[in-house]
């Protein structure tokens, strides 16, 4: 019987003063939470059509904008944040893709680089265009991102309102957060 007894008082000491460490309850200040967002922003189907005046006279450029899908308030938990443009260009010229940013009164304030170029007759191409850490700050003002679409000079081939060539753009952003203590 007296063994029982031992093992019983043994069990209840060992239970009640076990190895631990005190809890710091100040580790929740250097807590954090990662999480990615994906939003996306423009698919555009370009054909020949976009790039002529109604006289049939090569235009240089289009533009397309669109409001800017971002939270203004959860901006200073940004860490990154990245653009995939998705381009297939079957015409036998070349663009060039400027991603703008605008404010709300539709005022250019910043360009992200660089400018993406398009070869004539390539197949989807993806580029993955990052905002520097340092200017991620112009987010608070931007309202708009805006494409400007350039068509590059002609080497001998011009565009005309029959052709079925077409500049297929998808695009999407993606925002890396860091939710923490600041």
């Amino acid at each position: 019987m007296k063994p029982k007894y031992y093992i019983s008082i043994l069990t209840i000491f060992v239970t009640f003063t076990s190895c631990t460490k005190e809890v710091d309850f100040n580790q929740v200040d250097d807590a954090s939470i990662h999480a990615t967002y994906i939003s996306t922003l423009v698919y555009a189907d370009f054909t020949a059509v976009k790039f002529l005046d109604i006289f049939n006279n090569e235009i240089t450029y289009t533009t397309d904008l669109i409001e800017a899908p971002i939270d203004k308030t959860t901006i200073k938990y940004l860490e990154k944040v990245e653009f995939t443009l998705i381009i297939t260009n079957s015409f036998n010229r070349s663009f060039n893709f400027d991603f703008n940013f605008l404010d709300d009164a539709g005022q250019l304030i910043y360009t992200l680089q660089p400018t993406v170029h398009v070869s004539p007759n390539s197949g989807e191409t993806t580029f993955i265009l990052e905002i520097p850490p340092e200017d991620i700050n112009v987010l608070n003002n931007t309202q708009f991102f805006g494409f400007l679409v350039t068509l590059e000079p002609s080497t001998g081939s011009t565009l005309n309102g029959t052709e079925t060539a077409n500049l297929n753009l998808k695009s999407a952003v993606k925002l890396y957060y860091n939710y923490r203590k600041i």
